[in-house]
């Protein structure tokens, strides 16, 4: 598949789901995304930089923001039956544990540059029922620094497109398919396992 059919039949959309999905808890390759569609961005192939960056700025706040909610209300217990569906490392799990219970706020900033923690660190964030109106802050200042980052690496490394056409076909839509069946899974069960511990009376 053509970075050009990617861009044309997906586009901005697939780059928020994967980024809002790693951060709200599915082990997705968000990062990648953004690489991706920036080095487009950089190399005129129909994506553009600013678009590219909000997008990618409003997945990883939505992200984080529903990985929130989701370890605030399921707890540590849903955290570790969720490992075992995805198969997380329980050691990543007691690692970001501990990270985010020593340094707290600032776990949110460094968590968006680490791959296991920028899964973890929201669920934890919620698990630990950190004050929501902080959380957001810290939230939304890191989406932004962390998008801008990323979306300007990509967009520098737009020259060598070549490359990322390459690692699209090799992806192919196999992966992108597998990618939002994964979605649909992991928040589904989420809706189940809230319902069932949560039944209307």
């Amino acid at each position: 598949m053509s970075i050009e059919a990617l861009i044309n039949h997906i586009g901005y959309p697939l780059v928020f789901l994967i980024v809002a999905a790693e951060y709200s808890g599915l082990p997705l390759p968000g990062e990648t995304a953004v690489l991706l569609a920036a080095a487009a961005a950089g190399a005129g192939k129909g994506f553009h930089f600013g678009l590219v960056f909000l997008f990618a700025a409003i997945g990883a706040i939505a992200g984080n923001t529903i990985g929130y909610q989701i370890g605030r209300r399921g707890g540590r217990v849903f955290i570790e039956r969720l490992s075992g569906l995805l198969r997380f490392k329980e050691a990543h799990i007691r690692k970001t544990e501990d990270f985010f219970a020593r340094y707290g706020v600032i776990a949110i900033f460094i968590g968006r540059w680490i791959s296991y923690l920028r899964v973890l660190t929201a669920l934890m964030a919620g698990v630990s029922r950190m004050h929501y109106p902080k959380f957001l802050l810290c939230n939304v200042l890191s989406g932004i620094l962390w998008a801008g980052v990323v979306t300007f690496l990509g967009f520098k490394f737009g020259r060598n497109i070549a490359v990322v056409e390459q690692g699209i076909e090799e992806i192919g839509l196999v992966t992108i398919v597998v990618a939002l069946t994964l979605v649909a899974v992991y928040f589904l069960a989420t809706r189940l396992f809230f319902h069932h511990d949560n039944p209307r009376k």
